[in-house]
């Protein structure tokens, strides 16, 4: 019986892996974009240029963290 509860539990441990990925990737891009609209609200910007370079930069950022990640496995 605990083998075959350790075995469905090694199924789903990709799954969890890769969701967790997701949500740390998720994580990183909101917090970069939140830092850019505050900092554009407090420069006053009527373009959102911080907003967008926070934006790419958090995206570029979350997939380095992400393939730096996955090639350590």
């Amino acid at each position: 019986m605990k083998q075959k509860i350790q075995r469905n539990k090694n199924k789903f441990d990709p799954f969890i892996h890769y969701a967790n990925q997701a949500f740390e990737m998720m994580g990183i891009i909101v917090l970069g974009t939140f830092l850019g609209f505050k900092i554009d609200d407090w420069m006053g910007n009527e373009f959102r240029i911080f907003t967008l370079v926070f934006i790419v930069l958090s995206v570029i950022g979350a997939l380095f963290y992400t393939i730096r990640k996955l090639l350590k496995k």
